[in-house]
C-alpha cells in the first residue's frame, strides 16, 4: 500500500518534474522542500559570456524558476570558444534572445525575463531589486562595481568572478555582514593598465569553471546549505592546478558597507562609468570625455583601401602577430611602441590597429605627440578585417579583395 503522506508531497512537482530532478530529490540536503526554494527563487546574471554562459545552464537545469538575463551584445565567432550557450547559427543574434531559447529548450518550467541592454545607472538599482540575488559576469570593471553597489544598497548579496588567461577568484559579496567588492578593491583600477579577455586571453574552460563555481554558489544560497563563499575569496591557477581559500573580511572603512559609508545612492557612483573603454553598435570605441569618438581619426576598411601610401603597424602582442596579421603590416606592440617614431620617415603616414580598437587609441595617444597629423586608426581592428574577408568570402570572392593597395592577403602562421 502507497503512502499517502508521500503521494501528497509528490504531488507538489508533476510527474515529469519528479523525474527531472530526481538527482536532488533523493540528496537529503536538497529534497522536495530544497526543490521547492529553487522552483521560487530567482537571480539576474549581469552577463552572457563567458562566465554567464555555463551559469545560466547549470542554474535552469537546477530548475531556478526564474532567471534574468541582462547583455546588449551579439553572439561572434569568436564568443564560440568558450560561451557554450551559442552555436555557429547564434552569430549576429542578440545573446539574450538566443540564451532564453536555448535555456527554455533545455528546461521548459522557467520564467525568463532578458534584457538586451547595458547593465548601467539607468536600470542598476530597479534590476537587482527585482530578483533574490545576482550573478555578475562582466568583463567591464565599471559594470562589477556598478553591480556591488547596486547590491550593497539593496541588501542583496551577488556572486562575483573575475578571469584571465589560465587563472581567476570568486566570492560572494554583498551577504549580510560579509564584505563587498570594494572591501577588496575600494577604487576601480585604470582600465588601461588592465587587458581584458580580448587583449590578454583566455583558456575556454577557465570561465566554464568559474561559471559554474558561481551557479553552485548562488544555489548553495537559495538551498541555505554548505558553506558558501561569504567572507571568503577563492583563487584557483588552472596551469598549476592549485586552488586556494583566502580570509576576506568586511572593511569597516569601505566606503560603501562600511561603517560609516560614503556612497549612499547609485549616482555617487556614475564616475566610476565614466572612463571605461566600450565598444558600441557602430564598433566606434566611446573614450572619456577629453577625447570624444568623433574626435579620433578612424578610417574604415574601404577608406583605407583608398590610402595605398600607408604605413600599417600592428600594436597587438607578438602572440597575437604570430597568429594572424594583415599582410604587409609591421609588428610595433603597445609596450614598444614608443620607440617607434625613430623608424618613421618624414613623409610617412600610419594606420594603427589592433585586435579591435582600444589599444591602438593607447598608440594613438603616446604617438600623437611626434606624429601629429600622421596617425589613423582601423575602424573596429583586425576583428572587423577578419569579418570583413568572411563576408566577401562568403559573397564568392577571395579574402584578397578586402587587401588594401599593396597589401597581400590576411596570413596565418
Amino acid at each position: 500500500m502507497s503512502n499517502p503522506l508521500h503521494q501528497d508531497a509528490a504531488s507538489a512537482l508533476g510527474v515529469e518534474e519528479q523525474l527531472r530532478y530526481a538527482r536532488h530529490l533523493i540528496l537529503p540536503e536538497i529534497g522536495l522542500d530544497g526543490q521547492q526554494k529553487l522552483r521560487r527563487a530567482s537571480v539576474l546574471v549581469i552577463g552572457a559570456g563567458g562566465l554567464g554562459a555555463p551559469a545560466l545552464l547549470y542554474l535552469a537545469a537546477a530548475g531556478v524558476g526564474r532567471l534574468g538575463i541582462i547583455d546588449p551584445d551579439q553572439v561572434e565567432l569568436s564568443n564560440l570558444q568558450r560561451q557554450v550557450l551559442y552555436d555557429t547559427a547564434s552569430c549576429g543574434v542578440t545573446k539574450v534572445e538566443r540564451a532564453r531559447n536555448r535555456l527554455l529548450a533545455l528546461n521548459p518550467h522557467l520564467q525568463i525575463d532578458v534584457y538586451p541592454e547595458a547593465f548601467s545607472l539607468a536600470n542598476a538599482a530597479s534590476l537587482v531589486a527585482a530578483y533574490d540575488l545576482s550573478i555578475e559576469g562582466s568583463d567591464q570593471f565599471a559594470t562589477k562595481y556598478l553591480a556591488n553597489d547596486a547590491c550593497v544598497l539593496a541588501g542583496k548579496p551577488y556572486v562575483g568572478a573575475s578571469i584571465r588567461a589560465f587563472s581567476g577568484m570568486l566570492s560572494v559579496y554583498a551577504a549580510p555582514g560579509g564584505p563587498c567588492y570594494r572591501c577588496l578593491f575600494p577604487e576601480m583600477p585604470d582600465p588601461e593598465t588592465v587587458p581584458s579577455c580580448a587583449q590578454a586571453g583566455v583558456l575556454g574552460t577557465v570561465p566554464g569553471l568559474f561559471g559554474t563555481l558561481q551557479a553552485h554558489e548562488a544555489l548553495t544560497l537559495i538551498l541555505g546549505i554548505g558553506e558558501p563563499l561569504i567572507g571568503a575569496l577563492l583563487t584557483v591557477d588552472l596551469l598549476a592546478m592549485r586552488f586556494q581559500k583566502l580570509r576576506l573580511p568586511r572593511d569597516p572603512n569601505c566606503p560603501v558597507c562600511g561603517d560609516a559609508p560614503t556612497i549612499h545612492t547609485l549616482a555617487q557612483t556614475e564616475w566610476v562609468c565614466a572612463n571605461t573603454p566600450r565598444f558600441q553598435a557602430n564598433e566606434k570605441l566611446a573614450t572619456g570625455p577629453a577625447v570624444p569618438a568623433a574626435e579620433l581619426p578612424w578610417l574604415s576598411l574601404e577608406a583605407s583601401r583608398r590610402r595605398p601610401a600607408l604605413r600599417w603597424i600592428d600594436v597587438r602582442t607578438g602572440a597575437e602577430f604570430a597568429a594572424g596579421h594583415i599582410s604587409g603590416a609591421e609588428h610595433a606592440p603597445l609596450d614598444q611602441i614608443e620607440s617607434l617614431p625613430a623608424r618613421v620617415g618624414s613623409n610617412d603616414d600610419l594606420l594603427l590597429y589592433c585586435q579591435r580598437g582600444e589599444r591602438a587609441v593607447r598608440a594613438y595617444h603616446l604617438l600623437k605627440g611626434e606624429l601629429k597629423g600622421r596617425l589613423s586608426l582601423l575602424q573596429g581592428g583586425y576583428d572587423a578585417w577578419l569579418r570583413g574577408g568572411l563576408a566577401e568570402t562568403a559573397g564568392g570572392s577571395t579574402v584578397g579583395g578586402m587587401e588594401p593597395p599593396s597589401l597581400a592577403v590576411v596570413e596565418r602562421s
